[in-house]
């Protein structure tokens, strides 16, 4: 059960903690309500998903994928990747800074790392803890 909640439940965490404390609150709809994370399935996947917001980012050349959530219905799109090192999640990132993403924020300690970057209307909440690592797209346009 330990494992479960943090090698599962960490990332999201810490995705949700970086979109609350440094997120660009433009990106949220004046219209909107808040973001409900209750209306979300978990979905089980071995392959990458092919759609518009996975369509945004480069696919992660180590690890394996975990899960997606789909929060499609809110403008964002949740993929983990599990079996990843911190050093292959910083080389993520820079792969991501190569694309044309700027940095926006960045904190660290020895067990986690948040990034959030952004180009266009698209931004990353990428988080990295253990061997987990997740990757939350927001298309603005789409909220």
């Amino acid at each position: 059960m330990k494992k479960f909640f943090y090698c599962t439940l960490t990332p999201l965490v810490l995705i949700c903690t970086l979109l609350a404390g440094c997120a660009d609150r433009s990106l949220i709809a004046a219209d909107s309500d808040a973001w409900i994370l209750t209306e979300v399935k978990r979905l089980e996947s071995a392959q990458w998903p092919e759609n518009e917001y996975t369509a945004q980012i480069i696919k992660p050349q180590s690890g394996e994928l975990d899960y997606i959530c789909d929060y499609s219905d809110s403008g964002r799109y949740l993929v983990v990747m599990k079996d990843m090192t911190q050093e292959a999640s910083a080389t993520y990132i820079a792969d991501l800074e190569k694309q044309g993403y700027l940095p926006v924020s960045a904190e660290g300690n020895a067990v986690s790392v948040g990034t959030i970057l952004q180009k266009g209307s698209v931004t990353l909440s990428v988080a990295y803890s253990g061997d987990m690592l997740g990757i939350l797209i927001t298309i603005q346009e789409n909220i």
